[in-house]
């Protein structure tokens, strides 16, 4: 336990964070807990200080969501155990436990799983979130993957919960995000084979041709495979792109489609079909088709969001068009007062992933889903990035459909958290909270009203 006011306090508060940005909330107490029973103490430790309970396990909410005034903040990150059951094809993890740890730990054994797209994030917050990783449109969101959890619940008790027991805590688990009212201290998930074959191609473009872009993105997305993963990233060029006639700095549209598939032909058939017409224009010939197995594709990812740097975050889901949404996204990129700040647009496939869903809270209120990141280097510049990123997504409502837990930013507006599920599941969350943890111990949404114990 490490007490606010302690020499140490102040180097953890920011090490708990994995961005430059360290949001200015400080909880009167720091556990981290390196068993089960040791987090059943810290939980019964904050109902004797009188304070509410915040869980980490990873730091990777862009909005610090871990971080809350006046509670006791259980930090997971010790609890990072791996056990791969390769015959059952599941996995027991620690909720400290990195996506890159579980993937390399699943990759001897031939098996994957739709782990988050940055290397560093904990699965904890990722499953409670829902998580939107790698090859979704096969495996679909990883929530839909936990058959169990071990958990401590606000009077310290420790139970598993799955389809048949706690049925209503398991259901909250997949998706209630750090609104969850218990502390998760292991996940059972289901793993699958992994492809055997994975290319990704880039096609980058000048914003000023977004027009043309977006409807042959369209076109793509009208009847995209599921073993296609498609992004486009609105930003910067670093450097100039000669071959397309791309200067540095200009503004572009960069689309990358990463192919999932069993064999290196079935991989170069998915991507073939974007390299005719407009995307034979945007294809520079060392962007084309490159063997990316999954350790690498975190390194594409990873340069986009170094930790160094500042960052801030919000997103939205929307059942609009490419087409629909292009103009606005290229007129808030020209807006952005860092070079370094960037949209980033996925879409969904039409067809159903071939694994079954489970009941879950979280549920994607749209098949375009885009993230928009702040970047920045200087803390001065702090006021006018967050006013950016506000800004676009207010501009952006119209086209809103509803946003995603994981990286919404549940700080900046009261419905943050709330426009993240359907209503049902919204009302479904709130009663289920009121069986497991009737006097509010934990810390909940922050447009939540504090209950004193």
């Amino acid at each position: 336990m490490i007490r606010r006011g302690e020499p140490v306090y102040e180097p953890l508060r920011r090490a708990l964070v994995a961005a430059g940005r360290v949001p200015r909330r400080y909880p009167e107490l720091i556990a981290r807990p390196r068993s089960l029973d040791e987090v059943a103490k810290a939980v019964m430790a904050a109902r004797a200080e009188g304070l509410r309970v915040a869980v980490r396990s990873g730091g990777h909410s862009w909005c610090g969501a871990s971080l809350r005034d006046g509670t006791l903040l259980v930090d997971l990150s010790a609890l990072a155990a791996v056990r791969v059951e390769t015959g059952a094809r599941t996995a027991d993890v620690g909720p400290g436990l990195t996506t890159s740890g579980l993937t390399a730990a699943l990759e001897p054994h031939g098996l994957g799983f739709p782990a988050g797209h940055s290397r560093g994030v904990g699965l904890g917050g990722y499953l409670l979130n829902g998580g939107l990783g790698w090859n979704a449109g096969a495996w679909g969101p990883a929530c839909h993957s936990v058959i169990a959890v071990e958990v401590v619940t606000a009077d310290g008790a420790i139970l598993t919960a799955d389809d048949v027991n706690h049925a209503d805590l398991m259901w909250a688990a997949r998706g209630a995000g750090p609104g969850f009212f218990a502390v998760v201290t292991r996940f059972h998930v289901r793993v699958y084979p992994l492809p055997s074959s994975i290319v990704t191609s880039s096609f980058a473009f000048p914003a000023s041709e977004h027009e043309e872009v977006a409807g042959w993105l369209d076109r793509i997305a009208a009847d995209l495979d599921t073993r296609l993963e498609l992004s486009v990233a609105f930003g910067h060029a670093p450097s100039a792109i000669e071959e397309l006639g791309i200067a540095a700095r200009e503004a572009v549209l960069v689309v990358t489609a990463v192919a999932f598939a069993d064999s290196s032909s079935a991989s170069h058939a998915l991507l073939a079909p974007l390299e005719s017409g407009v995307g034979r224009r945007g294809l520079a010939e060392k962007e084309a088709r490159r063997e990316t197995p999954q350790q690498a594709l975190y390194e594409l990812a990873g340069a986009r969001l170094p930790a160094t740097l500042h960052v801030a975050a919000d997103c939205l889901w929307s059942v609009h068009t490419f087409r629909d949404v292009a103009p606005a996204l290229v007129t808030a990129l020209s807006q952005a007062p860092s070079q370094h700040s960037w949209i980033l647009v996925t879409v969904s496939p039409p067809g159903e992933p071939y694994v079954d869903p489970l009941p879950s809270a979280f549920a994607a209120a749209g098949r375009l889903y885009a993230s928009v990141y702040a970047v920045w280097e200087d803390q001065a510049d702090e006021a006018s990035n967050l006013r950016w990123v506000t800004d676009t997504t207010t501009a952006l409502s119209p086209l809103t459909s509803g946003r995603y837990i994981g990286e919404a930013d549940l700080f900046a507006r009261p419905d943050g958290a709330e426009r993240s599920f359907a209503p049902s599941a919204w009302r479904r969350l709130a009663l289920v909270r009121e069986r497991y943890d009737p006097e509010h111990l934990f810390s909940g949404y922050p447009s939540m009203s504090d209950h004193l114990l």
